[in-house]
């Protein structure tokens, strides 16, 4: 899914396979998410902190709609920060629910349906997931809008609900969250947000979202507030360096840009250059129409990762021991 999405402020594959009985990914370490920080801030971002997230946030869901998926868990857990000269970028994350929504076989959007089990996160999930209808590109948007008024009040109202089983939560934060309207919901807040909730609460099943519209509501207040698009939120002490003249995310990549892991032994395969439909060269094939993973086999040679020694002096007796011991040795896995 990573290697399909690759592109602004989605993660960089390093390398993934399996070993043994365990898959392993690694990736580009990141920083903070937009909770953690949310939570630091003492639950509350400035407006213009907000804006700028909310337009990237806005960016990223676009990029990931263009490769016809959708999230699906839209929440500020899922959306974290670079790192380093990256510090300015959000990245999305968790894409174990997304799932297609446009037939590349039948060049068609998916069929509307209903009486579906809510997938995602309930507190950000749009009015149509809570009520059991399938998902869309729609759906993905309003839950941003959920989470750019969370940031600004600190919480919504159809939070803190008393219930006594899952499902009658989920029935009540529906019932709450339909009975509230974009008016009252953005109290207090520019008109921008209540417009914002207004188009994503209104678009139909299989309507292209304009995504152009939203950024520019954000952006308005931005420039009503006379706000400098500066990358500067509130968690950063000063001002990120960043060429003005080059804010292309495209240009964002490691140094060398070579996928290799320093420091481990072992072959690790190479995700630069693959084709996401199909690597006739190593068998790695991408299935991107097959979002359940579970059963997915990429043949990539994985080094055995062995028990952690309690001695560095143990490392030189096990290969002495030779390399049939080796085999019997329990394996874990390790995350980069």
């Amino acid at each position: 899914m990573l290697c399909h999405l690759k592109g602004d402020g989605i993660p960089i594959v390093k390398s993934f396979g399996y070993n043994n009985n365990y898959n392993i990914l690694v990736m580009e370490l990141l920083s903070n998410s937009l909770e953690d920080l949310f939570q630091k801030q003492k639950r509350h971002f400035s407006l213009k902190t907000t804006c700028m997230l909310g337009i990237q946030m806005i960016d990223r869901i676009e990029w990931v709609h263009n490769k016809l998926i959708i999230h699906r868990d839209i929440k500020p857990d899922n959306f974290v920060m670079g790192r380093n000269d990256k510090s300015h970028i959000v990245y999305i994350l968790d894409f174990g629910l997304s799932k297609k929504y446009w037939s590349t076989k039948n060049n068609c959007h998916i069929k509307f349906s209903q009486n579906k089990k809510l997938t995602g996160t309930a507190r950000y999930a749009s009015i149509n997931a809570l009520k059991g209808c399938e998902q869309s590109r729609r759906d993905d948007l309003e839950a941003i809008g959920y989470v750019l008024i969370y940031f600004l009040k600190g919480s919504l109202p159809w939070q803190g609900l008393k219930v006594n089983r899952r499902e009658d939560r989920y029935k009540k934060i529906y019932e709450k969250k339909k009975e509230t309207s974009a008016q009252e919901l953005c109290n207090q807040l520019p008109k921008e947000f209540e417009e914002y909730v207004k188009y994503t609460r209104n678009l139909d099943f299989e309507s292209k979202p304009d995504y152009d519209f939203l950024r520019g509501l954000l952006r308005n207040v931005l420039d009503k507030n006379n706000y400098k698009y500066d990358y500067f939120f509130d968690w950063f002490s000063e001002k990120p360096l960043i060429n003005n003249d080059n804010l292309n995310l495209d240009n964002y990549n490691d140094e060398n840009n070579n996928n290799i892991i320093e420091g481990i032994n072992g072959n690790y395969i190479n995700t630069e250059g693959i084709d996401s439909k199909n690597d006739k060269n190593n068998g790695n094939n991408i299935d991107i129409n097959r979002i359940d993973t579970d059963d997915a086999n990429y043949n990539v040679p994985i080094p055995n990762l062995s028990e952690d020694k309690k001695k560095n002096g143990d490392k030189k007796k096990d290969k002495d021991k030779g390399k049939d011991k080796d085999k019997d040795s329990k394996k874990k896995c390790v995350i980069f």
